[in-house]
């Protein structure tokens, strides 16, 4: 199967990006290094250039009912401009999807799903959404996204575009979405409009001083963050209070997934936890983890924190924090300790 491309992979390849596969894109990951590009981003202004991720728009006078049942928010509680981070289930509680939805208008929503998961959420949304009157498009083709971040960010977001947003908020210039949301825990935007306007947007903000960055920073940037990634530390069978991330769900509302995820929490079960290493080395997804010289689980994520100078990851463990662990990295052991998140 063929890699596909945004409509910036030339610019990439003209400012020597090192390109890899990414979820069926070809994708930079790094245009200089990740250890610069990372400290540009928490301490300047960063652009990447996501235009992998998904756009689905779901539309009709059933929308907020429909999309409270299919995620873990009750979208009720959202006014226009909002935007939520929530969870789409199966009906073992599981997740399929994390994502954000956009409320553009009462009965106007977009989500953004994950590069490799956009077609099975659009199928799953399509699937459950019968009983509802909604309609619901894969724009995904037809739409860019840019993820400015860092906190100089507002200032050339000001700049570019002549316009603020809040954290979680979205506004609207034509058919172009801003909104104040992000995957680095930095102040920051995203940009979502029309393919055909990718290409201004990029070159005028890069002209303007923001610092092109790849996915290996933006890896290293959600990781310090303790924020999930999709196919990684979530693969489908993990629940939202496995991933522990409880605090995305709203319980007083039915939605698919919540009967599983009422027994669920009656057993006691390993929670993702972060993991710091105190030796020097570094660790990689896969590591396996030890407790009192027996493996117990292995990293889901795992990677050097540039602000740290540490080794960090991500494991599925069952032990309380403080606890003292290893992670073998090539048949040695580095001592280490499992920590609450996030790390920065």
């Amino acid at each position: 199967m063929t890699s596909r491309r945004t409509p910036l992979f030339n610019h990439h390849k003209e400012l020597g990006a090192k390109i890899v596969d990414f979820a069926g894109w070809e994708m930079p990951i790094q245009y200089t290094s990740i250890l610069s590009e990372h400290k540009a981003v928490r301490d300047g202004a960063g652009i990447f250039d996501v235009s992998h991720m998904g756009q689905i728009f779901v539309k009709g006078p059933e929308t907020i009912d429909f999309l409270s049942y299919v995620t873990t928010w009750d979208m009720n509680r959202q006014k226009k401009g909002d935007c939520r981070y929530c969870h789409i289930l199966d009906e073992r509680g599981c997740i399929i999807d994390d994502t954000i939805v956009y409320t553009i208008s009462e009965d106007s929503y977009m989500l953004i799903p994950n590069a490799s998961k956009i077609s099975k959420v659009f199928d799953w949304l399509s699937k459950n959404s019968e009983n509802f009157e909604v309609s619901i498009e894969n724009l995904s083709d037809e739409y860019f996204c840019l993820a400015l971040q860092g906190p100089d960010s507002p200032r050339l977001l000001g700049q570019h575009l002549n316009t603020s947003v809040g954290s979680f908020q979205l506004v609207k210039i034509g058919d172009t979405i801003i909104s104040g949301t992000g995957y680095t825990g930095e102040k920051g935007c995203e940009i979502i409009g029309p393919l055909s306007e990718v290409v201004n947007h990029w070159e005028s903000l890069v002209e303007m001083g923001a610092i092109p960055i790849g996915l290996g920073a933006r890896d290293t940037l959600r990781l310090e963050k303790g924020y999930l990634l999709s196919g990684q530390d979530f693969d489908g069978n993990q629940t939202t209070l496995e991933a522990d991330y409880s605090w995305v769900i709203d319980w007083n509302h039915d939605f698919i997934g919540k009967e599983a995820l009422v027994g669920f929490q009656k057993k006691r079960y390993p929670k993702l936890r972060g993991i710091l290493i105190e030796d020097r080395g570094i660790v990689r997804p896969g590591n396996s983890v030890f407790n009192n010289g027996s493996k117990i689980s292995s990293l889901t994520s795992g990677s050097l924190s540039p602000s740290l100078r540490k080794g960090i990851g991500l494991a599925y463990l069952d032990l309380d924090i403080g606890t003292p662990i290893t992670v073998e990295v090539r048949g040695n052991h580095l001592n280490g300790r499992v920590v609450r998140m996030p790390f920065l």
